[in-house]
């Protein structure tokens, strides 16, 4: 059965996706086989991965349960995905309506959970029914913040929400810990609150990774490499891999390591 991976924060440009994205790349990788599901309306990792969004099922309609979650399964050269989608926004309404609605993503991916070593899940960067969707199904979550104090006093209501979550829907779910982001060892700023972080940890109740992820603008030349067209016109969807192009890169090498924590904590 697969472990499920929720990686969050209410806050937004702290790394989720670039985090969620990578670490379900290092792990595929590292040989696992990774499901990726995108929860944020804004859909950036669906993009990276190429995944289509036009008439094909996605993750809307597995919420809604027009298709199992095996159905809306999209294969690119990035990894298996079930694309995100702007209908995500102006559908919230309803699913805020329904029946047993923070339960119904971890009731869909039983179609998918044992095809699967793990699955990690992009939530929205606010505190509502996606997110809590994924926390509910997930097994641990990770939390990406940047090196600022505003991320660090932030951390207080996503806690709360998580510990909500454990007590009323999901006993079993972990804060597989908190990971900074957009480090940069030179500015003394991030350096403080890097030395900071465990002690807010130990006061609020979660594990600081020992990784930071490093500033890198070999993130974003990855994100950014283009699809081409064949000689028949057909679209030829890239591998946008942090890992394949640019495996060499301080971001390469940080989330690595940062996986390979992951996979400690998990086992552990």
């Amino acid at each position: 059965m697969a472990i499920k991976i929720a990686v969050a924060n209410q806050k937004g440009g702290v790394g989720k996706t670039t985090t969620a994205v990578n670490l379900a790349d290092a792990l595929k990788h590292f040989n696992y086989k990774v499901l990726f599901i995108d929860l944020d309306p804004q859909h950036n990792s669906t993009s990276t991965y190429g995944a289509v969004i036009e008439d094909e099922n996605t993750i809307v309609d597995v919420l809604k349960k027009d298709c199992t979650a095996k159905e809306a399964i999209q294969e690119t050269p990035l990894g298996d995905i079930i694309a995100g989608d702007d209908l995500l926004s102006t559908e919230e309404s309803y699913f805020n309506s329904q029946k047993a609605r923070e339960r119904i993503l971890r009731t869909q991916l039983k179609t998918v959970e044992d095809d699967y070593d793990f699955i990690v899940m992009d939530t929205p960067p606010n505190l509502g029914i996606y997110m809590v969707n994924a926390l509910t199904a997930a097994d641990g979550c990770i939390i990406p913040i940047k090196a600022e104090q505003y991320a660090i006093d932030g951390l207080g209501l996503l806690i709360q929400t998580v510990n909500e979550v454990i007590e009323l829907l999901n006993e079993d779910l972990r804060i597989y810990g908190v990971l900074l982001t957009c480090y940069d060892a030179r500015n003394g700023l991030d350096v403080g609150i890097k030395e900071a972080l465990p002690e807010v940890g130990n006061q609020k109740g979660f594990k600081t990774f020992n990784t930071q992820i490093r500033v890198s603008q070999d993130v974003k030349k990855s994100q950014a490499i283009r699809d081409s067209i064949d000689d028949e016109g057909n679209v030829v969807v890239s591998n946008r891999s942090l890992f394949d192009n640019f495996k060499g890169s301080n971001a390469a090498v940080d989330y690595v390591n940062f996986t390979k924590e992951v996979l400690e904590v998990i086992n552990g």
